[in-house]
């Protein structure tokens, strides 16, 4: 889950006046920008799956009834349990109750798919604005499927070759305990998920995202759970990485990355790496763990001065990557400990995010 955090009149909902809202326009934004970011690295696109739609925007609202009528000081956007301080907008108290999980949402909504696999992406933000000007709701979209794209394990999820079908809801609201006029809230949840005709896809040889050609990718990665930085002291909130480069070799058992160059072709300069994979793995037996044939490279930003415009005054001037820059990856791959091969491509970053 992504977020962007952003004083004091409260918004109360109830059952009564909380009908079930989606922007799909928005989430058909989303939903293309998945599709063309899988598309263009060698992936099957996304089509949409209508009852996938519908327990995303089920979920979507019930994290939009949590936050438009308390505010969590403890909050996973992934579960619906009951939490003791705020028990009445969570668990079965809150209409949108859909399941404790996602196992159990797609269980209780008798989704047909989800024996070949199925996974959740959310993404929440809250814009303030001092004149209450916000971005129209699909650019936001757009915006938050592209920050999806650049968190590592999202990315990975989001980057799964044998899914083939999507569904997702994006709504609004108004945050608890913020003057309304000057806060906007927008909860993105995406769906994707195998078919019985995709079960067994694979990608061939070695699938990078971003890979050749790649454009417009985010600068700057501020938050993910689970934290890619883990254990490094590095808070992402002041000190960002760039645009992650996902690396996959369905075909290997194992791979090792190595002589990893992350060039910026404009000013002829390196930036630093950081590699996770499976000899270093900071979730290593956990449910986030990579498998021994796929790694991720971070860049380490903060020697740039990326910013165009100030950031808030209590975080450092960091905007990971430059903007609309072009970015050569090259690095070598030892396959199964024997068939070493190289890879190059050059990706470019859209506008400095913030």
């Amino acid at each position: 889950m992504s977020k962007i955090v952003s004083q004091a009149i409260s918004n109360p909902i109830n059952e009564s006046n909380a009908p079930t809202e989606n922007n799909p326009q928005a989430a058909l934004s989303a939903n293309n920008q998945f599709s063309l970011a899988r598309t263009s690295c060698g992936l099957s696109g996304l089509s949409v799956d209508t009852a996938l739609d519908d327990i995303a925007i089920k979920h979507a609202n019930y994290i939009k009834y949590v936050f438009a009528d308390s505010t969590p000081t403890s909050f996973n956007a992934h579960v619906e349990n009951k939490i003791s301080d705020i028990a009445s907008v969570t668990g079965s108290n809150n209409p949108f109750f859909g399941g404790l999980d996602f196992s159990n949402r797609l269980l209780n909504a008798k989704y047909s798919n989800a024996q070949y696999g199925a996974t959740e992406n959310i993404a929440q933000s809250v814009y303030f604005n001092s004149a209450g000007s916000f971005l129209k709701t699909d650019v936001v979209a757009t915006s938050m499927a592209k920050s999806l794209l650049a968190a590592p394990y999202h990315l990975r999820s989001l980057m799964l070759p044998t899914s083939s079908v999507v569904g997702s809801g994006m709504v609004l609201y108004k945050p608890d305990a913020k003057n309304p006029a000057l806060n906007q809230g927008y909860v993105l949840v995406s769906h994707a998920s195998a078919t019985q005709a995709t079960k067994d896809t694979t990608a061939s040889g070695v699938f990078t995202y971003p890979c050749q050609g790649v454009t417009d990718t985010v600068t700057a990665l501020y938050n993910e759970s689970p934290n890619p930085v883990k254990g490094t002291g590095r808070d992402l909130r002041t000190d960002p990485i760039g645009q992650p480069v996902y690396v996959s070799m369905p075909s290997a058992n194992k791979i090792k990355v190595s002589n990893i160059k992350f060039r910026d072709t404009q000013r002829n300069t390196n930036v630093p790496i950081q590699l996770i994979d499976f000899d270093n793995d900071p979730y290593v037996n956990t449910n986030y763990a990579l498998p021994a044939n796929e790694a991720f490279i971070l860049p380490l930003t903060d020697a740039l001065k990326s910013c165009e415009v100030n950031r808030a005054a209590n975080q450092s001037q960091q905007c990971g990557l430059y903007g609309n820059t072009k970015y050569q990856v090259s690095f070598d791959i030892l396959v199964d400990n024997k068939n070493l091969e190289s890879k190059s491509f050059t990706f470019t970053t859209g506008k400095v995010n913030y």
